[in-house]
């Protein structure tokens, strides 16, 4: 009778288990946007919990919100601490672990201000009153005090002019300068430590409290541009003894102070002379000395997040490898390498926790959209901590996700991430919806569940998706990165070509329905690809350049720009003919394929200007093209109801471009 009971309810089981998985769906453009989306994970004092960021989305607010949970490590149990319709940022405990330490502008507050939680019960309450948004902040060895960015507050004169919108000033002229101060919250007193014109882009707080490095800006602006001209320099904590310890012309990135106080670590996108645009390669340099020493320089992947060791030993990196990321080790003395993590994943949201000597990160895969990990500072065994999408597979049906490799048309080995159609039927061909990632300093990687590319969303549709790994991007080495110096179409828009052909001679892609969508330098992509091929029956450009001269002048970044062109536009004798030669422009009279186009109303880094530019173009030369500026948006939309007329006008798009059939606009009601 036992062995009777048993058998009956495996089977009850799987009849169950059948059910549930033939339950499942495809996901709608509102599905995918309703995702939970993790970040900034950090341990307690002792190591027993963790904190970390959810964002929810919340439609009638129009934003997903994000509140701050706490995870008890040994039981699993999770708690929410923060119900509020703002944002809560850069989260930490105090040294005690009574406090959670978050920055944040609610309702009543004029300016970003940093709250304490205390976790034996009660309301957040904010504390410095600086009348300025508070940037980044660190506590003090011994709880007592906290150091933190912040501009200087304005004159009550200048204040009450900005107020009543008497507020022209020059062009990215600041009215004021960001230092960093203390607050003393035993005394309640505020103490400035740095002082003069200047702006501190950065800084950290040593370990023993003591030193403080800081990136000095050079100039009065705080554009992306200036960040390559800081130095770093290093203070007392008590503001005295300052002085610079670097003098180069390129950006060091997340300075870090060595646990003995006698180096500072940085990243930067420079090779061992420090000569600009390589992968970015990890750095020392002696406070007392000002060597630089370069470790790991030889290796094949860009350097992503750098965190020194417990003992200072070690270094250990956060790794573009291409399609994922790792975690790396650095012996500080040989400049050996070894790698911690391995798998078709993506570690993100990294923290290295030196008191519980811990790793803490999110984990991007193909069905994860990343819950949070831990794992012991020399590497070892993973342990999952959160399992807030564990239930979308049991939910919803989601598509296989694979590396694919192919040679290009010069012979050189390349690879990407192509998703399949879900019930995918091999021998069928599918519309194929090619994807250019932006940067172009970038790469895909293992995951789909970026909103921009809706990957769960499309294949449920019928589409195949493919996200090629061009020339340009990084983790592929130097080489492979420098490609676009001198010529920024030189071979990346023949490598997204000739991965497609690929997928075509592979009998997945339908020659005859094929889509070109990106973001940004995906943008710029699909403006080329379009002019370069009729190929396709259907595009999505988003915030992408199509005349590399205006833009040069209108964007907030210009470094990385002057290196592709191999000059400025009016510098003398000036590479004018290489701007026009990459420019999507000048090939505009050829493109035939129906072109969506988006950009954010106040897009700083590919200005709306460039889309308008494009429209004008298309429409005067008849092709059928629509423009959307999205209201209030930046470089990225973060509106909800943004992201999804998105969505819903390039499904709309497609479906009538490449299949000949209407789609049905999802709604939230």
């Amino acid at each position: 009778m036992l062995y009777r009971r048993v058998y009956f309810l495996v089977f009850l089981y799987s009849i169950f288990s059948c059910c549930h998985a033939n339950d499942r769906v495809g996901m709608t453009a509102i599905d995918f946007l309703n995702i939970p989306q993790l970040s900034s994970p950090s341990l307690s004092p002792d190591g027993s919990r963790l904190i970390y960021r959810q964002q929810t989305s919340d439609w009638e607010a129009n934003k997903q919100l994000a509140n701050l949970w706490l995870v008890e490590l040994a039981s699993g149990k999770t708690y929410q601490l923060t119900y509020d319709d703002n944002e809560e940022e850069k989260a930490s405990w105090s040294p005690d672990g009574k406090y959670i330490s978050f920055l944040a502008k609610r309702k009543a507050d004029k300016f970003e201000r940093l709250y304490l939680l205390p976790l034996s019960g009660g309301e957040a309450f904010s504390i410095i009153d600086h009348n300025a948004d508070i940037e980044q902040y660190y506590w003090n060895k011994d709880g007592g005090s906290i150091y933190y960015l912040a501009d200087i507050p304005l004159a009550n004169e200048i204040a009450d002019r900005v107020d009543n919108k008497d507020d022209m000033v020059p062009f990215e002229q600041p009215l004021s300068f960001r230092h960093i101060w203390r607050y003393d919250l035993n005394k309640k007193t505020i103490t400035q430590i740095t002082r003069g014109k200047f702006h501190v882009l950065d800084f950290d707080l040593s370990r023993d409290s003591k030193l403080i490095a800081f990136k000095k800006s050079r100039g009065l602006t705080r554009t992306l541009d200036d960040a390559n001209f800081a130095d770093i320099w290093v203070v007392q904590s008590n503001g005295k003894k300052s002085r610079r310890i670097s003098n180069n012309e390129f950006n060091e990135k997340e300075i870090q102070i060595s646990p003995d106080g006698k180096s500072v670590l940085f990243f930067a996108d420079v090779n061992a002379k420090g000569e600009y645009y390589y992968d970015a390669n990890l750095f020392t340099v002696d406070i007392k000395n000002k060597k630089v020493n370069a470790l790991a320089i030889e290796q094949k992947f860009e350097v992503e997040a750098a965190a020194w060791s417990k003992q200072g030993k070690h270094i250990y990196i956060r790794a573009n490898m291409g399609v994922r990321s790792e975690i790396w080790s650095i012996d500080v003395d040989s400049g050996e390498s070894s790698q911690l993590t391995d798998g078709r994943h993506v570690v993100r949201d990294w923290h290295y926790d030196p008191k519980n000597d811990k790793h803490v990160f999110m984990l991007n895969t193909a069905s994860d959209p990343g819950d949070a990990w831990q794992m012991g500072g020399d590497g070892g065994h993973l342990t999952k901590i959160t399992r807030v999408h564990e239930d979308l597979t049991k939910r919803f049906k989601l598509p296989k996700q694979e590396l694919i490799t192919w040679t290009g048309h010069d012979g050189v080995k390349l690879e990407g991430m192509l998703s399949l159609p879900l019930n995918y039927v091999k021998g069928k061909r599918y519309p194929l919806v090619t994807h250019s990632h932006g940067g172009p300093k970038s790469s895909y990687q293992w995951g789909q569940f970026r909103w921009r590319t809706y990957i769960p969303v499309l294949t449920a549709l019928g589409y195949a998706y493919f996200s090629p790994n061009y020339r340009g991007g990084r983790g592929y080495g130097d080489e492979f990165m420098r490609d676009m110096v001198g010529s920024y179409f030189n071979n990346a828009h023949l490598d997204v070509l000739s991965g497609i052909d690929h997928l075509i001679e592979q009998g997945i892609a339908d020659p005859g329905r094929l889509v070109a969508a990106g973001w940004s330098a995906g943008g710029h992509m699909t403006n080329k690809l379009i002019t370069f091929t009729d190929r396709f029956k259907a595009a999505s450009s988003g915030a992408g350049a199509v005349d590399w001269i205006s833009m040069y002048g209108e964007t907030d970044v210009r470094y990385g720009r002057t290196t592709w062109f191999g000059g400025t536009p009016w510098q003398k004798n000036a590479p004018i003919d290489v701007y026009i030669k990459n420019s999507p422009l000048k090939d505009m009279w050829k493109v035939k394929t129906p072109t969506l186009i988006f950009v954010g109303e106040k897009d700083l880094r590919v200005p709306p200007t460039q889309s308008m530019l494009m429209y004008r173009a298309l429409r005067d030369l008849g092709v059928e093209t629509k423009l959307y500026i999205a209201p209030r948006e930046k470089h990225a939309f973060e509106e909800l109801r943004h992201r999804l007329f998105k969505i819903n006008a390039e499904l709309e798009w497609y479906e009538r471009h490449v299949r000949g059939r209407d789609y049905e606009w999802q709604r939230f009601n």
